[in-house]
């Protein structure tokens, strides 16, 4: 998700100074700011918080159906692109003077996603385990409230100074982060009730 939230907040905060280019399902998403493609770019990006957040909160249906359907074209998207034009195939990034190629790693890592994905989805189906509700517990909440107080400091960083400038880089590393806090938001910490009666047993 990392590939989807940044491009997803630098485009809302930096404006039409910062293009990107992202991929969808085989399709490439470009824009500037929040121009052009963008609005896919949040549909992207609704779809993977809903695929995270089903399978953190008990591994609720559709999640598998939804897990396939976003790991499956990915996988097949990054042989696609290994094998068709391989040396532009890469993951760049401008402020942070990121330029790695993804011919080799990308389908080994997306298509290894892919296949684990279809073996746990089978596997987990066979065993027709009860899904179990997951409860909010404190944890949660205080790592969803620290990536919401991260956003004014975003954008002020992304916003103002000069283009992959030491501004930028910080704000690019700090949204980094925030999607860190957003998944360990989602992440099934164990209430503290719980907590304290597997202590007494």
């Amino acid at each position: 998700m990392l590939f989807v939230w940044l491009p997803l907040v630098r485009g809302l905060m930096d404006g039409d100074s910062y293009q990107w280019a992202n991929g969808f399902w085989g399709f490439l998403l470009i824009g500037a700011g929040v121009h052009g493609d963008y609005w896919l770019l949040v549909l992207q990006a609704l779809f993977g918080i809903s695929v995270l957040y089903l399978g953190l909160r008990g591994a609720r249906q559709p999640f598998h159906w939804l897990m396939l359907l976003w790991h499956v074209p990915m996988g097949v998207q990054a042989f696609n692109e290994a094998i068709t034009s391989p040396e532009d195939y890469r993951f760049r990034g401008d402020s942070l003077g990121v330029d790695v190629s993804l011919a080799w790693v990308g389908p080994l890592f997306f298509g290894g996603l892919a296949l684990l994905s279809i073996i746990w989805v089978i596997r987990d189906l066979r065993r027709g385990r009860e899904k179990v509700t997951v409860e909010w517990a404190l944890a949660n909440r205080i790592f969803l409230l620290i990536a919401l107080l991260l956003l004014p400091i975003q954008f002020v960083l992304l916003n103002s100074g000069e283009p992959h400038g030491p501004g930028d880089q910080a704000g690019v590393v700090l949204t980094m982060l925030q999607w860190w806090f957003i998944y360990f938001a989602l992440f099934p910490w164990p209430k503290r009730t719980m907590l304290l009666e597997a202590g007494a047993k």
